[in-house]
């Protein structure tokens, strides 16, 4: 009896399964940039275990900063916390309250302008934090993702991942694979509390930063693979700043110039799951039609990954350096953001604990 209903429902799942391969699907193809290939790249730097520092229970610390002395990030479990930058002990940890629907306070985004610490959560809220206590300044009940911020005279300019509107409650990854063009940036004025949207149409934005000319924006388009530049009064994109090594997280000012990059899924050849999904529109409507499906794309950033790396741009956008990690040293498949503090670099990671590099 049970073969029987085994080889039903096996039967049934190859028959829908056919049936919808079959089917016109509502998805494009959509055409992705040639992937960068690392080795023509002329300074490489890998990783080793004597290189790299790691500070024990901070997990999940996706944007870095430096504030008040400490190094201040956000953990997995919806804290913000304060690192020493030299003897790398935790100072202090703040619990963020819980956002709209009850969802954890994720902190993926920070900046400090003077004395201000200002941040957003993916639960689609930006706050400032002042004396160990949040204060929320926006709060949407129609944001998917907010996932980076930066700020510009009485200007926040932060980035929404993608809508909720259809209702599905995919997770992110499945979102990221599904190359549905409703990301967004908004625009948050600080004096007038007015939330504008400055673009949309955007795959998946993700970290932002100013470029050096004060004039745009540079923004990753995580699933395209590229750094646009937008801006900062029109919201037109101005120009494809940068062809990625992956799909880039946050994007930072360096101290000598450029800007840095870190990496949270690698892509430098054409057999990457995102180029199989980009052709095959079919395919991508079934692995990206229902929430069902979400523990399935939760695998593929370990069995899929590259070596994680973060990497420097000039102001034009060309790759001048990478700094390749190891798995077995870092514990993680992804970085986040890089913040550079003297010699030293602070490396943020969406999954594992935040860790120190010396390259001197």
């Amino acid at each position: 009896m049970i073969k029987k209903l085994l080889l039903i429902l096996t039967s049934s799942s190859i028959g829908l399964l056919a049936i919808l391969l079959y089917q016109p699907s509502p998805l494009p193809t959509i055409s992705l940039p040639p992937p960068l290939n690392i080795s023509n790249i002329p300074n490489i730097l890998h990783l080793t275990s004597d290189m790299v520092d790691v500070v024990g229970g901070v997990r999940g610390g996706e944007s870095l900063v430096r504030y008040q002395g400490d190094i201040v990030t956000g953990t997995l479990d919806g804290y913000l916390v304060g690192v020493d930058p030299d003897s790398l002990d935790v100072n202090w940890r703040v619990k963020c309250p819980t956002g709209y629907q009850g969802r954890l306070c994720r902190i993926l985004g920070l900046r400090v302008v003077g004395e201000e610490l200002f941040g957003v959560d993916l639960g689609g809220r930006l706050f400032k934090f002042q004396s160990g206590k949040f204060e929320w300044l926006f709060t949407s009940d129609t944001a998917g993702f907010f996932n980076d911020l930066v700020v510009h005279q009485d200007m926040v300019y932060l980035t929404d991942s993608y809508s909720p509107k259809d209702g599905k409650k995919l997770s992110m990854l499945q979102r990221f694979y599904s190359f549905n063009p409703d990301g967004r940036i908004l625009s948050y004025n600080i004096t007038s509390k007015q939330v504008s949207v400055l673009a949309d149409t955007l795959y998946i934005p993700n970290g932002i930063e100013l470029h050096s000319s004060n004039r745009s924006l540079l923004v990753s388009e995580g699933s395209m693979y590229r750094i646009l530049e937008i801006d900062v009064k029109s919201g037109e994109t101005v120009s494809v700043f940068s062809r990625t090594l992956g799909a880039v997280d946050n994007i930072r000012r360096s101290n000598e110039g450029g800007y840095w990059l870190g990496v949270s899924t690698g892509r430098t050849t054409s057999h990457h799951l995102s180029d199989l999904l980009a052709q095959h529109p079919r395919l991508r409507y079934i692995l990206t039609l229902h929430p069902l499906l979400a523990p399935l794309f939760s695998l593929f950033p370990r069995l899929l990954a590259e070596q994680p790396r973060f990497y420097k741009v000039d102001n034009t956008g060309v790759i001048s350096s990478v700094v390749v990690g190891d798995r077995r040293v870092t514990d993680t498949v992804a970085f986040s953001e890089v913040l550079q503090v003297g010699g030293s670099f602070f490396v943020g990671s969406p999954f594992s604990n935040l860790f120190r590099v010396k390259l001197e």
